[in-house]
């Protein structure tokens, strides 16, 4: 058993050892990514793959038809095709180099072509991401500026209203505390106002007291008038259809008003 664990163990250590060693073929993400849009075929894509591979990984820059068809599904026909085709879309070209160790000029296919292609879909991909942020903010600032400026608007008309029924300025406090509200009542300033028309008119003249109505009204998630009007009303059926609870007196207290009524 210890052999067979021994062997398996062997043969693992070797693929991996060879699975290093054989290195790895890198393809440029770029390049998978637009492959479709430079009009290369699937079929076409693999033997670039192949092409890259063998001129990586055994120095080989210009394999003949027969040995491409060792490493792809396709025939020759195919694989002539698939390269006529690459060539004719200039995505691949055929140069010259000096072999040193051959001292031989010898033929490589060449992918400047292809990297071309590729850096103009990247080129277009930037300058639209670029014009869609230089969009976007200027978007999110316009609508920065409105927001201040409604805010603006908002917070001066609060402060002149209250102002008025006080008929006297606002301390610092008291306008730190009107900013306070606006940042939950921005969009319904009416609650805020509705709010002082009942403090004036029970006669609270306070900050204070404006405050623990909007507080309530906040806590019974209402942000209209409508709401505050709908709450109360459902607040006064509940409370007229509740039982009217008689105070039951004790026997003793009873017989005391008797002695009280007849003994007076």
């Amino acid at each position: 058993m210890s052999k067979t664990r021994d062997r398996k163990g062997n043969i693992t250590a070797a693929f991996g050892s060879d699975l290093t060693l054989e290195g790895m073929t890198g393809v440029p993400n770029l390049l998978l990514k637009h492959y479709q849009k430079i009009g290369i075929t699937d079929s076409e894509m693999m033997l670039i793959i192949q092409l890259m591979h063998l001129q990586t990984a055994s120095n080989q820059h210009f394999p003949s038809a027969d040995v491409l068809e060792s490493y792809m599904s396709g025939d020759r026909a195919q694989i002539q095709a698939d390269l006529t085709n690459l060539k004719d879309k200039g995505i691949i070209s055929i140069k010259n180099f000096y072999d040193d160790e051959t001292d031989e000029v010898m033929p490589f296919y060449c992918y400047e072509p292809l990297f071309e292609k590729i850096s103009e879909f990247w080129a277009c991909e930037k300058v639209h991401t670029y014009q869609q942020m230089k969009k976007n903010l200027a978007e999110q600032k316009h609508k920065t500026g409105a927001v201040r400026r409604e805010r603006a608007g908002s917070f001066a008309k609060v402060c002149k209203g209250f102002e008025k029924e006080f008929g006297r300025m606002l301390s610092p406090m008291e306008i730190e505390q009107v900013d306070l509200w606006l940042n939950d009542y921005n969009e319904h300033t009416e609650l805020i106002f509705e709010a002082l028309r009942r403090a004036i008119l029970l006669g609270k003249h306070n900050f204070k007291y404006i405050d623990s109505i909007l507080l309530e009204w906040t806590k019974n998630n209402l942000k209209t008038i409508d709401d505050v009007l709908n709450y109360e009303s459902n607040f006064r059926q509940r409370q007229s259809k509740k039982p009217i609870r008689k105070k039951i007196e004790s026997p003793d207290k009873r017989k005391d008003k008797f002695r009280l009524l007849y003994l007076s």
